[in-house]
Parts: structure tokens; sequence; C-alpha cells
């Protein structure tokens, strides 16, 4: 017999596995885990042994350095990402890039130096939570519908997916948190009928994620995504981490950071104090503890805390807003607010939330920690067919996703927040006369020009019948499947070429984040619109010119008037050519002059 799928929320800091079994959901208990549902995604590479974990997590300090974390952070990630530069400082190990800017882990196993790879990690914390599932079963998984960040990018998504294969797991279907948490509340509540909006707001340790859901009927559609992937419990721990290594050098004159082994110690403190305060007023640390010869304790309030990560919680604030916006929603439109992720403790984000959606309720039911493997495990049972409830997702994208037209305008072929999977086509023509081959650069991104969009490959067809500018068509084919990955097709008369993503080479290339280039296109939409206009009026005359390059020859014109257009030709072309980055008015200023000759002699 076929053991079930498995649902699992890879974490950050905690993963969790559940499954559908005796008609409910059940979240497998850990037995190695103090929480027992929750897996800490931490892995210790040692001397004799390798932990997975929370034994792995108890090895931070003996074993500094060598135990690893915090990889949902680099999955999909090139070294010279800002975010990840931000992060390193904090991180107990030794990060470096590899020969193609990929960041790689130094660790020492078994006596040996390896570099191992973010998916190398991840790989062993599904490996667990796979025996997880096999302990609770009794069988060993092969399959799971395992659960990203609702604004993972392309090579993101295909990093997890990777490494999933290395755990042996095969995913019939990636499924991001925060849409899987609410497909849980309508599930769990019995919420199937009826047409209403909830908002999950997923704050968990590592990443931010803010969806907009229409619910009708049983379909759980997501209307709009926003959030962050470096946004999460680990930036607070980060912040306190500071305040109390500043504390402790003014009261001691100690550095709590000059070693990994005080890093690490300092680490498995303040992830405690946050959590004692998100229950108490204040508690302190003992300075004891991390230097031996100091009988000195601190103490730490709750407004300390809020003060120092206000502009955090302020931030998950005006994502939500913004995506409330991008939903064409506003607060008095959502029924309720679903609170997913273990931050969302803090009662600092709950009044911030209770602001920001008066009179709402703020549903905390199912437990912040567990809801997402929650819904993939009702994900997984549908995909086995062991569920028939008459309940169904339809997942949006985060980015827009198109290409590149002369000029370097970004053309977009399947919109942000579009549903999935989806196929869309649309049709390209030559911009040179007897143009026999075209090329496709493919982009995910938001802003009009390409430049500050994530490249994901290149597309051709060769062999197009030579002719005028305009005469050939390629048809160009995005389709994004369930998972959210792409397949591009170019097809020209029954020829049909495909590009298959080289994600090692988009992690190299680019280091631009979801949340990076939505802000961007806010802070640039001005200037931006002006050099889309500027770029579309060159990309204009371009073409007037290709159409009288052309076309000229096959005039009845005078020798006179040969030599009056073809100056007139020569003279703008070589402007055009010489004149890349003039401004829109100069542009039309050529096509004026140029159109009024051609006019003259019934040339366009």
């Amino acid at each position: 017999m076929t053991p079930p799928t498995v649902g699992i929320d890879l974490g950050t800091t905690y993963s969790v596995v559940a499954v559908y079994r005796n008609a409910r959901i059940q979240i497998l208990p850990n037995t190695q885990s103090i929480r027992k549902s929750t897996t800490a995604s931490y892995v210790s590479y040692g001397e004799k042994e390798l932990l997975v974990g929370d034994p792995a997590k108890k090895k931070l300090v003996s074993n500094q350095g060598n135990v690893v974390y915090d990889m949902k952070r680099l999955l999909g990630k090139s070294y010279a990402d800002p975010t990840v530069e931000k992060s390193k400082k904090y991180w107990n190990f030794k990060l470096e890039p590899d020969g193609i800017e990929k960041p790689v882990v130094v660790i020492k196993y078994l006596g040996n130096t390896l570099k191992i790879r973010p998916e190398d990690v991840s790989a062993k914390v599904l490996e667990r939570m796979a025996a997880v599932a096999a302990d609770g079963l009794g069988e060993k998984p092969t399959k799971a519908v395992i659960t990203v960040p609702a604004y993972f990018n392309q090579a993101q998504k295909q990093a997890t997916l990777d490494a999933a294969k290395k755990a042996g797991l095969e995913v019939p279907e990636l499924i991001t948190e925060p849409a899987a948490a609410a497909y849980a509340f309508t599930f769990d509540k019995n919420r199937l009928n009826g047409n209403y909006n909830l908002l999950v707001y997923d704050f968990g340790g590592g990443t931010f994620d803010v969806v907009v859901v229409n619910v009708d009927n049983g379909n759980v559609k997501i209307k709009a995504i926003g959030g962050d992937t470096h946004l999460g419990g680990r930036d607070i721990d980060d912040r306190l981490s500071d305040h109390v290594s500043k504390m402790i050098y003014q009261r001691c004159g100690e550095d709590c950071t000059g070693t990994r082994r005080n890093r690490a110690k300092l680490m498995q403190k303040v992830e405690e104090m946050k959590i004692e305060l998100s229950d108490t007023l204040e508690t302190s640390v003992y300075i004891g503890d991390l230097f031996t010869e100091i009988d000195e304790e601190i103490t730490i309030k709750r407004g300390e805390l809020e003060n120092l990560c206000e502009d955090i919680f302020v931030k998950t604030i005006e994502l939500t807003k913004r995506t409330l916006k991008d939903a064409k929603m506003s607060p008095s439109d959502i029924e309720e607010v679903l609170l997913v992720g273990g931050s969302t403790r803090i009662p600092r984000v709950l009044q911030l939330l209770g602001d920001l959606f008066p009179g709402k309720t703020l549903n905390q039911t199912i437990d912040a920690d567990e809801a997402v493997a929650y819904g993939a495990a009702i994900r997984a049972a549908q995909i086995d067919g062991v569920i028939k409830a008459d309940i169904s997702l339809t997942e949006a994208t985060p980015l827009s996703l198109g290409t590149d037209t002369v000029g370097d305008c970004f053309s977009e072929i399947i919109p942000r927040n579009s549903s999935i999977p989806i196929t869309q086509k649309l049709p390209y023509y030559t911009s040179a006369n007897n143009q026999t081959r075209i090329a496709f650069n493919i982009y995910e991104g938001v802003r009009p020009i390409v430049d500050e969009s994530n490249r994901l490959g290149t597309i051709e067809i060769n062999d197009l019948d030579k002719g005028e500018a305009g005469s050939q068509c390629v048809e160009l084919t995005l389709s994004l499947d369930k998972n959210g990955i792409l397949s591009v097709y170019a097809e020209y008369k029954g020829c049909m070429e495909h590009m298959m993503i080289n994600y090692a080479d988009v992690r190299k290339s680019c280091a631009r984040s979801i949340e990076q280039m939505i802000n961007d296109a806010e802070r640039y939409a001005g200037s931006d619109e002006q050099e889309r206009k500027r770029r579309e009026k060159r990309f204009d005359l371009g073409a007037i010119l290709e159409k009288i390059g052309y076309r000229i020859d096959g005039r009845d014109l005078t020798n006179s008037e040969m030599m009056e257009m073809q100056k007139k030709y020569d003279e703008v072309r070589k402007w055009h050519e010489q004149n890349a980055k003039a401004p829109l008015i100069d542009i039309e200023m050529q096509i004026e002059s140029l159109r009024k000759m051609c006019e003259r002699f019934s040339l366009i």
C-alpha cells in the first residue's frame, strides 16, 4: 500500500509535518522536541555524527561554527544578495561564495572540511521531517506537499524542489504558506459556504507574508500577495542581541560577539528572552552564563524590545496596507485576519493589527506554529483523493513575467497577482528588415524597464523568412504550473522552441528579491514611466527608419527626390545611432521631421 502524501511546513527556524489520517488532520509529533509538534530547522555536522533538529540546535555552543540554520534565507539567492550580507554578521557559521557566486557554508564534518549548499542543509531537514512522519505512520512517506513563502521567486521555488529531491521526496505540489493557512482555516472551521474576504498575516521566524484571500463557496482564491522573505523573528533576535551585547559591554567591558562560542550562547539567550517578553513585562539574562567570572544580570523590559523593533513591526503593517491596495480593498472589506507564525504572539504586533482592523477578529484559533502544515496536509489528502470536500485553492504569482522589447522595455505577458496555473501567449514581430533570427530574454519583475528585473534565460527562433520589419510573427508563450514554475515556448510557422531555465545562472546574475523590486517600483514609478515613454518613442523612430530603408528603392522618385530622401534618411539614422540617451522631445522632433518627408513621397 502506498504511504500517504504528507504536508511539510519547511520553516526558517522550525518545521512541522502533518497528515490526514483517521478522518482528521494530525500533526505528527517529534519525540526529540520539547514542543513536540515542531522540529528545529538546524543541522549539526560533528566529528562523529550528523544531527538534525532539536539535538542539532542543542549543539549550537559546543559545536560552534558547524551548526547550520536559517537556510531558507539563502535558498535560491546569490552570495551578493544584500539581505545575505546583512545577516552574515549574526550567523554562527562561515559563509562564502562558490565559483558561480552561490553561497556555500564551510563546515568540518567527520574530520573533513566541506562546503555545503543551502539545498543540502534543507534536504537534511526534509529527511528528518520524513523520519518524523515515518515514526508516526509506521512507514516512510515518499511524497510531500511542501510550503514556501508567498514571496519566493522562481529560483527560490526551484531550490526548494531541488532540496526535496535530494531528500528523496517527490513534490506533487508546492503551496504558499499563507494560502495553506487560509486553506486550513476554511476547512477546519467549516467556512466553505458564503463569500467573504480573509487577510492572512504570516509573521514567522525568517519570513513575512501577507495575502488577501477571497473564499467563495469553497474556492479559496489569492487576490493579492505581499511580504518580505527576509523579515521575521530572527531579525527581532538580532536587534535584541545587539542591545544586550551593548549593555554588557557598557557594564562589564566584555564583548559578547568576540567568539563564536559567545555568539552562540547569546543567540540562545535572546530567543528565550523574546519569547518570555510576549507573556511578561520584563525578563533578565544572567551575564555569568556568558562570562563565568561575572556574577550579574541584566533586565530587559518589553517596552525596550518594542522600541528596538518598532520599525520591523511597522514595516509588516505597511506591507499589509500595500497588499490591500493591490487587492483594491480597504480594511473594512476584510471579515477576519488570520494570524500565522510564532511572531504573531508579540503584543505590539497584535496592537498594531488591532489599530489597522478595528472591530475585526484577529483569529488565533488554529495554532500559529501548526496552521501552515495543517493546510499542506489537507492539500496532500486532496491529491491522494482521500478528502472529497468541495474546496479548491487558486494561488497567484507575486511578480509579472514577460520579455524585453527593443529598447529594453518590459513587455508583460503574465501580470503580477495572476491566478495560477496560467498560460498566456502574445505575438511579437521582427524589428529589422530581412531579420532571420529573433531572441527573447525572459524576465520576472514589476518595473517597465528590464534593467532592474531578474533575467531567467533566453529563447530564440531562427530561419525566419526575410522581409520588411514587422512582417514576420513569432508567438511567445509563458506558462506557470500549479507550483508557480515557469515554462517558455516560442513558435514560428509550426517550429517550436522550449527554454530551459538554468537556475544556477539566475542566482549568479541577479541579486534582487521580490520585495526589493516592488519597493523600487514604487520609489521610481515616475522616472520609470518617463523612461518607458522615451524608449518606446525611440523604438518608434527606429521602426520608421526600417520601413523607409526597405521601401525607398521601390518608389518612383526622380533623382533629386531620391537624393533628398536618402540624405534625410541617412541624417536621421546617424542621429538615431549616436543619440541613444536623447530626451523624449528630441526624439519626437526627429520623428516629426521624418514623417513630413515620408508623407511627401508616400513612403509610410
